[in-house]
């Protein structure tokens, strides 16, 4: 059973390599998605990688809106079966998502409507009331997936989604939050495929140049840091969200490197695809506007260490695209969940305008 598993594994490599034109050095980088300790269900994420089954830990839903804001999963229905119309379509993608690891069982349709609604809640009780006269223009979607795992598979595995689900003759918008933003960037990468229905995708708050928190250097430098970077580095997804010093406008940090960021970012510069962007930065401007302790103390922290303008997780340079993408736009006084709509209160003007300027970017865009 181990030699026939190993020849599997050899294979999937094999043809991860004939798929992503990537330097070789960066397999090394999410090598041991494959090597690691023996993890549930191994036969059915090989498969999926194989493209011979879907993937069981990710899955697009149509939205359906309704009357309360307590959401209801019955809401959430499976894209195969969401009734399809003329309408525009937006699908809203989450960042990453610390309570699942690679190794985790498979996730099963409660807990991906609720790692959606952790992230989008706010954004879709907007849509559902009419916010921006969205619900009357667009069809909702939104996809979940396993952030553990790398951004090269889950981008691939997302264009995968998308070829499956919408048509050449769709209208097809992203709204992609933090680590969306860098597996939608896989998913449209002439190296991946061709996905001419995808007309604009908004990035909030996406670390498109890294962020230095999941970057072993600046974690290092801080206990504090440490133990919480050793978590989020420790997985494949979360190592591949580190800093780089390599992109237009950044500032250098000592040791840092991210091979995969570098080479998804230089292929969108060789065809010219950044004009398909639309990157929104939060910046918390003293650093005491966060809801949170969290991003209150990251801000402070990038701050100390010379990034002075972040959302608390990601430098403005970083979430901008190092001002290269079709359109950059800084939002006031937000921190990085903020940047999703998530605010305590659905009814907080911060999330209400970001959710109205995001629509209002979308419907106006020449695409």
């Amino acid at each position: 059973m181990f030699r026939v598993r190993r020849n599997i594994i050899f294979f999937v490599l094999n043809l991860l390599i004939g798929t992503f034109v990537f330097p070789s050095c960066i397999y090394d980088f999410y090598r041991k998605e494959f090597v690691s300790e023996e993890k549930k269900n191994d036969e059915v994420l090989l498969f999926a990688l194989l493209g011979l089954l879907p993937n069981p830990n990710q899955k697009l839903y149509g939205f359906f809106p309704g009357f309360s804001r307590n959401l209801s999963d019955s809401q959430f229905i499976s894209s195969e079966f969401f009734p399809k119309s003329g309408k525009k379509k937006i699908v809203l993608i989450h960042g990453w998502n610390p309570a699942e690891r690679d190794s985790d069982p498979i996730t099963n349709d409660e807990k991906k409507i609720q790692n959606i609604k952790n992230t989008f809640s706010n954004g879709l009780i907007h849509f559902q009331e009419g916010r921006a006269s969205a619900n009357s223009e667009f069809d909702f979607y939104v996809y979940t997936y396993r952030t553990s795992n790398s951004i090269l598979i889950n981008g691939k595995q997302f264009f995968n989604t998308l070829r499956v689900n919408f048509t050449d003759s769709d209208q097809v918008y992203i709204i992609a939050h933090s680590m969306g933003g860098l597996v939608t960037r896989v998913a449209l990468s002439p190296d991946t495929g061709n996905l001419p229905f995808v007309r604009l995708v908004v990035t909030l708050a996406s670390p498109q140049f890294g962020s230095p928190f999941a970057t072993p250097s600046f974690l290092a430098s801080n206990p504090f840091l440490n133990d919480l970077g050793n978590y989020l580095v420790g997985t494949q997804g979360g190592s591949e969200l580190g800093y780089t010093n390599q992109g237009s406008g950044q500032s250098n940090l000592n040791g840092a490197e991210n091979l995969v960021l570098d080479v998804i970012n230089q292929s969108y510069l060789n065809y010219n695809l950044n004009g398909k962007f639309v990157s929104f930065a939060g910046v918390m401007s003293g650093c005491n506007d966060g809801e949170t302790f969290y991003y209150n103390t990251g801000c402070t922290i990038l701050s100390n260490a010379g990034f002075t303008q972040s959302d608390g997780i990601v430098p403005r340079n970083s979430a901008r695209l190092g001002n290269l993408s079709y359109k950059q736009i800084d939002i006031a006084d937000c921190d990085h969940s903020m940047m999703a709509f998530q605010t305590v209160d659905p009814n907080d003007p911060k999330s209400l305008n970001l959710f109205t300027q995001v629509i209002t970017e979308i419907r106006n865009s020449p695409y």
